[in-house]
């Protein structure tokens, strides 16, 4: 026991002094991401709640209004207040004989499904969830779920960018890329006399073909 305990007695030193004092080691702060989109399909949106019935929707106004007040491509996507990054997940089967007290195998039953990616917005005056989001769910369901080019594409890309602060100043933790980004569902909203200083959230859910992820090194 006592040879043992010499042989770790230097983890402790080394935990403080080397593990935690080292950049990337860091525990990462929540509030530091970013969210883009590389472009919103407004002539998918516009053409596609033309289908509605009775009069077209009036919203082309308020849409680039939201859009440049809520969202600058160069800064990110502003009122974006949470994003929840899917996980991953493979299934599994168990194979043999189920009989006394024989142990199955397992086996891989396939790659899961991917999560759908949930984002919540803050809303504003000029409500981007009403203006853009709404409209566009309706894209999706006129357009898709098909491949359509040109004017006729609903969807787009979104990117998440995960942030950390060094001695050198702010860094790229994580980027995680979503491809063919569309969404398919939006939150509603409660309108009521009752006085509340708190913020209005709204949620909203996407659909992508496909995402991938990069790491940096700090």
């Amino acid at each position: 026991m006592a040879a043992s305990l010499t042989e770790y007695s230097g983890r402790i030193p080394f935990f403080l002094d080397s593990f935690l004092s080292s950049p990337g080691a860091k525990i990462p702060r929540q509030g530091q991401w970013i969210l883009t989109f590389d472009k919103i399909p407004e002539p998918a949106i516009k053409k596609a709640i033309k289908y509605e019935p009775g009069n077209t929707w009036s919203i082309e106004t308020a849409m680039a209004a939201a859009l440049n007040e809520n969202y600058i491509k160069s800064q990110g996507c502003l009122f974006a207040q949470a994003v929840e990054i899917p996980g991953e997940a493979t299934s599994t089967n168990p194979e043999g004989l189920q009989t006394n007290g024989f142990i199955r195998s397992v086996v891989g039953g396939g790659r899961e499904i991917f999560e759908q990616l949930k984002i919540v917005f803050l809303e504003t005056n000029t409500s981007f969830v009403d203006n853009v989001i709404r409209p566009w769910v309706i894209a999706t369901s006129h357009l898709g779920l098909i491949a359509r080019s040109g004017d006729d594409n609903y969807r787009t890309d979104a990117t998440v960018f995960k942030l950390g602060n060094t001695e050198k100043g702010p860094v790229l933790l994580q980027k995680y890329n979503f491809f063919g980004v569309c969404p398919i569902n939006v939150s509603g909203m409660e309108f009521n006399y009752s006085p509340s200083n708190s913020p209005i959230n709204r949620n909203a859910t996407f659909l992508y073909h496909y995402y991938t992820t990069e790491g940096s090194t700090i």
